[in-house]
């Protein structure tokens, strides 16, 4: 069973409550085990991992597609606003930028470096890995800024003369 802090206030409204049930379903679904696997090493049965596994994709996909239709329909509530805030804009323009850029500038950065890079949960890959996001996202402003722009300001003086 699902710990009891996961309840939300969403017992009287049935739309937002299925598709946020699911999604608590796929994210805590293994609490029990977990804490019966750190308190008793009590491994899950292989019925119990392979059903959760075949099933929780599927559930955090229809759960995330509920949410967006209750958005659109403007019964979001208040992930409606969070998803609609003018902000996600500037880094939507950027994002498949940052995904183009960053393999390469990991390559770079992984070359430079003077030691063995060991992913522990410390310090210092957080800094790593901010850095590197931070470093993405203004090389992914510098290609919109030089290429992406330039190229839409063009179709558009190129579309209006043709019409």
């Amino acid at each position: 069973s699902l710990p009891p802090w996961t309840d939300l206030r969403y017992r009287h409204k049935p739309r937002q409550s299925s598709g946020i049930n699911a999604e608590y379903g796929v994210v805590f679904g293994l609490y029990g085990d977990i804490q019966n696997f750190q308190q008793h090493q009590i491994k899950p049965s292989e019925a119990d991992s392979v059903s959760y596994q075949s099933v929780a994709r599927i559930a955090w996909s229809l759960s995330l597609m509920v949410q967006v239709l209750l958005c659109q329909c403007g019964l979001g509530g208040f992930i409606n606003s969070i998803l609609s805030w003018s902000g996600w804009l500037i880094l939507s323009r950027l994002t498949y930028s940052v995904f183009l850029l960053h393999l390469g500038l990991q390559t770079v950065l992984v070359g430079q470096m003077r030691h063995t890079l060991f992913l522990n949960p410390d310090f210092e890959f957080a800094v790593l890995y901010l850095g590197m996001l931070a470093i993405a996202y203004l090389s992914a402003a510098v290609l919109y800024l030089t290429v992406e722009q330039p190229v839409a300001n063009l179709e558009g003086i190129t579309y209006r003369k043709s019409r």
